[in-house]
This record gives C-alpha cells, structure tokens and sequence, in this order.
C-alpha cells in the first residue's frame, strides 16, 4: 500500500507535467478515493478527512478580497501611477518593480495576482525605456515570489497550514520563513541586475522627471505631488479598498484576527457598499487552484495513512546528508517545480516529509528545511513553464520579443534550480557547519 500509494503521487504529478490542462488536484483526489475505497478498504469519509477544510476556507477569503480590489480598478490604478514616479532613470525600472510585485504579493494578492496585475505595465514600460524584456520578467517574478510566503498572502496561508500540520505553532516562524525566502529570492535578482547590465540603461524622455538630482525637500514635494494624483485618482469605493488589506495587516499582527476571518468580514463589507460585483468576484475566484491545493493534500494524507510517506522519507534519506540536507531540498524542489505547481503541489508534498527526515538523518533543522523548500520550490518559476514566466512574456509588447524571450528564460528558471541550491548550502548548510 505504502509503494501504491507513493506511486500514485508520483504518477499524479508526471501527468500533470504531460497533461498541463488536466488539473492534478482532481487527478490526486481520484487516485486517493479509488485507492483508498476499492484498495486499502477505506470509508469514504475516512479519505475525506484530510481534505484541508480550514486552509481552504482561509483561500477563498484572502483570494476573494483582493479579487474585488482587481475587478474595481484599484491595484490598477495605483500600479500605473507608481510607473510614473520612476522618472526618466530606466536603470530604475526593474528595480521599481521588483519592489512593487515584492509589495504587492506580500500584501496579500500572491505572487500569480501581482504579476497578472504588473506585467502588462511593466513589460511595456521596459520595451519603451530599452530595458532587457528578460531583465524586467526576472525582477517582476522574483519580486512576486520573495512576497509570496506573507502569512497573509495564498502561497504563505498554504506554508502556515503544512507547518500546522507537522506540528509548528509558533507565530513568529511563519515571518521567519518569508523574510528568510525573501532575503534568498533577492539575491537571485541582484544577479540578474548585474548579469543583464541593468545600471547600463541610458536615460530616456519618456517619464518626465527632473534631470537633476533632487533635494531632500523636492523628493518630499514629488512624494505629495504623486500622492495627490493617487487621491485624484482613487474613488470612494476604491479607497476603501485600498485600506481593506491595510486593516487585514494591522489584524492580523496585532490583534491576533485570523487570516481567514478578516479576509471573510472586509469581503463583505466591500460587497455591501458595492465595491464590485459579488457574482463576477466568486466567479472569478482561482478554483482550478484551489482545487488543485486540496486535492494533492487528500492524497498526501492518503499517503500519510499507509505508510507512503514514511517510503518516501527513507529514499531520500538514504541519497541525503545531514550536511548538506537543505541544498538537496531546494534543488529537488525547484527540478520538479519547473514543471508542476510550487505551491499546489511541492508544498504539500515536501513539507510534511521534514519531521521523519529529521529523525531519519539524525539532525537537521525544521525551520531551515521549509526555507529550503519554498526558496527552492519558487526561485524557478521564472521560466516560461510556469505561470508567471507566460504571463511576462504574453506581456511583452512585440511578438518578435516574446518568441526570442522563450528559450532564455527556460535556461534560467531551470538553472535556478542549482541557484537555489548553492544559496540554500551557503546560507543554510554551510553557515551551520561553520557556527558549529
């Protein structure tokens, strides 16, 4: 059972990677039913029970709320007028917006919803400025994707359930987890800055600016001028918008509201005052991932039950070093992640092997391993496999562009799985070795 049951996971992904319209989650929950029924002799509810009821609910909440703020214009509108706050030093582009795609993932959207938003804007404002189209994909994806372990964003509300899960409580670790990806994601896109010469761009008149350095007190006065253009902007409705995840954060942080109930209260509120179409808003809800979450989980739980888990944990400690355990994970992560979902169904496949890897290697550290595993599970999903490396490159503006940024791409999300690896050993592995 413990071998069909490790083997249905691994067939459920392989599929997934061939089939990439046939969603794996409902692959993993027929896998899981049929097994579990008509082979392990299972009761129906039995199987049900590790469907993840409560990080589902937290989704739809998080997902919902930043939907309306999609459909009413708002993240729009703020996106479009932070472009115009570059000016004319180009060379300032991609670094701008890795920051907002950072900032806006973190907020609360993910990383898929802060692309979807930014590449547009960006990929055409890179095209305009002469920046490196594969400079700008690189700086929005990696940007998305250091914000997309938030504890109040999809990626980071799916991480804080798998840690629940093996038994981590502690409030602090889930911000430890996303600072610490954040920090590594980073570092991937320094490299890049530098490798495709991102400080060689010329300047250009196509954002007015002054073309002097400012004063401290012209910087104030542009920070107020783009201030007032954001409230000229901004209605009534949109505002308050804007302040919903703003209230979520405080919540959250300080008064200890779960994600899911704030999530669930400023959705209604913003319904009631019509701040978007409640029927497009639940229409539009990201089911197919959703779907896709909780059907892997069913499995994973599936595996849990017979043993499949406990298979899978001695392979890899077998091939694995307490020494360099982290390094594996983030590049075992990342090669499957190029070509499968990172946090439908890496997540919750590698998190909850971490407590029997520990006891099987003999030592380790938890916190680490998760690092590990979401820097390496995301730091790939700039290639044009994934979604977000499509949705840069539907984003750029010329067809000749999207075709040459293809293949450059796809080296460098795969080669990020190596990256991933290095970094993890450095900064994991490594620094371990050495405080010891």
């Amino acid at each position: 059972m413990a071998i069909l049951s490790l083997l249905a996971l691994v067939f459920a992904i392989v599929l997934g990677a061939l089939r990439p319209k046939l969603n794996i989650g409902l692959v993993a929950l027929t896998l899981a039913y049929a097994i579990g029924f008509f082979v392990a002799g299972m009761k129906e509810s039995e199987i049900a029970s590790a469907f993840p009821s409560h990080l589902f609910l937290m989704l739809i909440g998080i997902t919902a709320l930043f939907e309306i703020a999609q459909q009413n214009g708002t993240l729009q509108i703020v996106s479009n007028l932070s472009v115009r706050f570059v000016g004319s030093r180009p060379a300032l582009l991609p670094v701008v917006f890795f920051l907002m795609s950072f900032g806006l993932a973190a907020m609360g959207p993910g990383n898929i919803a802060a692309v979807a938003l930014l590449a547009p804007v960006g990929m055409s404002a890179a095209n305009r400025a002469k920046v490196s189209p594969m400079l700008m994909t690189v700086a929005l994806c990696t940007g998305a994707n250091a914000g997309a372990f938030s504890p109040i964003a999809p990626t980071g509300i799916i991480m804080l359930g798998l840690m629940q899960k093996i038994g981590i409580e502690s409030e602090r670790l889930p911000w430890l987890v996303f600072l610490a990806s954040a920090f590594l994601q980073t570092m991937s896109a320094l490299l890049a800055y530098v490798l495709f010469g991102g400080w060689r761009v010329p300047r250009t008149n196509e954002f007015p600016a002054p073309t002097v350095p400012l004063t401290p007190n012209e910087f104030i006065s542009k920070v107020q001028r783009f201030s007032q253009k954001v409230a000229l902007r901004l209605r009534k409705r949109q505002w308050l918008t804007l302040l919903a995840p703003a209230l979520l954060v405080v919540g959250v942080l300080f008064f200890k509201i779960p994600v899911g109930t704030g999530a669930f209260i400023l959705t209604l509120f913003l319904l009631l005052i019509n701040a978007a179409d409640g029927e497009r808003v639940l229409k539009s809800l990201p089911w197919e991932t959703l779907l896709m979450v909780t059907g892997v989980s069913v499995l994973i739980g599936l595996l849990e039950k017979t043993g499949g888990l406990f298979l899978a944990t001695n392979l890899l400690a077998q091939i694995a070093s307490v020494n360099w355990i982290n390094a594996l994970l983030a590049f075992i992560t990342g090669i499957i992640s190029a070509y499968s979902s990172s946090s439908g169904v890496v997540l919750p496949t590698f998190v909850p092997l971490i407590p029997s890897l520990i006891e099987k290697l003999g030592g380790g550290n938890a916190i680490e391993m998760l690092i590990a595993i979401a820097v390496g599970s995301h730091m790939v999903d700039v290639s044009p496999l994934s979604v977000l490396g499509t949705l840069c490159i539907a984003a750029t503006p010329e067809e000749a562009e999207q075709r040459k940024l293809f293949r450059p791409l796809l080296l460098w999300g795969f080669a990020m799985a190596l990256v991933s690896a290095v970094l993890a050993f450095i900064f994991l592995d490594l620094f371990n070795w050495v405080a010891g």
